[in-house]
């Protein structure tokens, strides 16, 4: 069973996603039909506005496309989390009609490494309505990560793409030391998505995932670990099926009840409180 806990839409026709424009591969649509044809049985789309869209309008197009799918489970739309309004906002996704709004996300991985000063509070009220927070950010804004969690006890956070480590240059710290005090707040759990991207996209090897992936393990341990493709992103770095035999592979010495967690127990249990 596999259950995808991190993987993108988008209509390059219908919104205009401005980090793509430079991006030959990623400027065109990748549709609910595209995703289903990868024959993944159960998945979690995840917003994909932090690429430059209009986050409203993408959520509404969003729960258009995931509507009648029989794949995809839930949504982790973008909501607003810094700003005045994010409690209104937030109740409008609760509120919405057919598949569920179960986590969302504002990207900070392109701003300053710190948040801004309302987002503690945006994520504590998403916390209330029983939505997880995913982070998506690069590893010089851990240490704020940090800060953000411990002022938000009663959330649950997803770290997205474990925090993008440096594998590209072969770099540790700080990021394994700030990964490692992020994963002791267990209210954190973290997706084991992204890392092709961050490694050579041409070039990479299980090899040079292993270190990272075996410090996620012995961190997060293997029942906060989520298994995500990060389709179609993937795709500049050798595609989903090969990610995921790559993630089997580094998943090999675990028993076979936690690699079923990394695989879909963790995301269904993580994510599975909005389900209907």
């Amino acid at each position: 069973m596999i259950l995808d806990s991190h993987h993108h839409l988008w209509d390059t026709r219908e919104l205009e996603y401005t980090l793509f424009e430079t991006v030959d591969e990623l400027r065109r649509p990748f549709l609910r039909a595209d995703y289903e044809a990868l024959g993944v049985p159960r998945s979690i789309c995840v917003e994909a506005a932090s690429a430059g869209a209009d986050g409203r309008r993408e959520t509404e197009w969003l729960l258009r496309e995931i509507d009648e799918s029989a794949v995809v489970a839930g949504l982790v739309a973008w909501a607003p989390l810094e700003r005045d309004d994010a409690a209104r906002h937030l109740d409008r996704l609760t509120e919405q009609p057919g598949k569920p709004v179960v986590g969302v996300r504002r990207s900070f991985e392109f701003e300053d490494p710190g948040f801004p000063p309302r987002t503690a509070a945006g994520a504590r009220e998403a916390g209330d309505r029983g939505l997880v927070v995913d982070l998506v950010l690069f590893p010089p804004s851990l240490r704020a990560t940090i800060d953000l969690v411990d002022a938000c006890p009663g959330t649950r956070f997803v770290l997205d793409h474990l925090a993008k480590p440096p594998i590209r240059e072969g770099g540790w710290e700080p990021w394994a030391s700030e990964f490692a005090e992020l994963a002791l707040r267990d209210n954190v759990a973290c997706k084991l998505s992204g890392l092709p991207t961050e490694a050579d996209r041409d070039r990479w090897t299980v090899d040079d995932l292993r270190p990272y992936v075996e410090h996620a393990l012995a961190c997060f341990g293997p029942d906060r670990l989520l298994y995500g493709s990060d389709w179609p992103v993937v795709n500049l770095a050798g595609g989903a099926d090969r990610w995921l035999a790559a993630v089997q592979t580094l998943l090999s010495q675990l028993e076979a009840s936690e690699r079923d967690a990394v695989l879909a127990g963790n995301a269904a249990r993580v994510y599975g409180s909005r389900w209907t």
